[in-house]
């Protein structure tokens, strides 16, 4: 029965769609750039479905005052930077072709602009994380984007990955080689 179900989720896991809307706009001003910097922005941000307070809320309950803290640091603070650097990573594998490195360069000329909609942080050996995000291509500055894409996607591997954090950061590694791809096949 327990192989039945462990082949069941790997059949799961391996057969997971990863989409992207149609970008939207022409992504030509990246070319020739050095660096671009990016951000990765959690305002707003619903956590399966939810409002971020209800799941923080949830996970704080029946904690005491020490292991509300630490869970607090985990989502707060080691989900954000862990699921920053791993974009970061993903994405410029992806770009290291088109000859510019991405990253935290506020002094870049342009920014892509990650707007976090929606984390689904999965469940160990179970389901897949994922996250939805509305990406902007922006000259550093400003706010209008010169091209956009929505991406939806499930992160391949990750529900091997226990701790929620890293299972939510191997999502965001699946973003930044979605956009890194988006990036390579239209920026020629």
């Amino acid at each position: 029965m327990y192989k039945k179900i462990f082949f069941a989720a790997v059949l799961f896991v391996t057969t997971m769609s990863v989409s992207a809307q149609k970008l939207s706009g022409n992504i030509s001003p990246l070319k020739g750039q050095k660096e671009v910097n990016v951000e990765l922005d959690f305002t707003g941000t619903m956590v399966n479905n939810q409002p971020e307070e209800s799941h923080i809320a949830f996970f704080s309950k029946g904690k005491n005052d020490e292991e509300t803290e630490k869970w607090l640091k985990e989502w707060n603070e080691d989900m954000r930077q862990e699921s920053y650097a791993k974009l970061v990573a993903d994405l410029n594998k992806a770009t290291v072709k088109k000859g510019f490195s991405v990253g935290n360069f506020t002094a870049a000329e342009y920014t892509i602009y990650v707007k976090v909609v929606n984390i689904d942080p999965g469940a160990f050996l179970v389901t897949n994380s994922r996250v939805k995000a509305e990406v902007g291509f922006v000259r550093t500055g400003e706010t209008t984007p010169f091209a956009t894409a929505t991406y939806n996607y499930f992160s391949r591997s990750s529900n091997f990955v226990a701790p929620p954090v890293g299972r939510i950061a191997a999502a965001f590694g699946t973003l930044g080689d979605k956009i890194g791809s988006t990036i390579s096949k239209n920026l020629k």
